[in-house]
């Protein structure tokens, strides 16, 4: 009886590492480029959403070159239509950089490569 029951451990283990070994086995390939898809998508909406944050203040500097009355404050509307460009163009560029980011990862998902 005891041995019985030994023996359908053993086997149990047996089992239990042979499907452990196949799933490391397989895992390093299909998670990392599951990983690099992952990260290509995760840049590609900050991308998007650096798109909009420069919409947004170039709007703003839009609406002062037109309405340079309605700018309050320490700068003049010259200065604060600078400044909001300077925004702008400073979210343009983290948005470029995310997009080649994403750019990067998609392919590596392409080539099957490893980080």
């Amino acid at each position: 009886m005891l041995l019985k029951k030994v023996g359908w451990a053993c086997g149990f283990l047996v089992l239990g590492l042979l499907i452990a070994t196949q799933s490391f086995a397989e895992m390093p390939s299909g998670s990392m480029a599951t990983d690099h898809l992952k990260l290509s998508m995760y840049y590609d909406q900050q991308a998007l959403d650096l798109k909009a944050k420069a919409e947004n203040w170039e709007f703003a500097a839009d609406y002062y070159e037109k309405f340079p009355a309605e700018v309050s404050g320490k700068m003049n509307a010259s200065e604060h239509i600078a400044h909001c460009k300077a925004i702008a163009a400073d979210f343009r560029k983290a948005m470029k950089e995310n997009k080649e980011l994403a750019d990067k990862h998609r392919a590596l998902v392409r080539s099957g490569v490893g980080p």
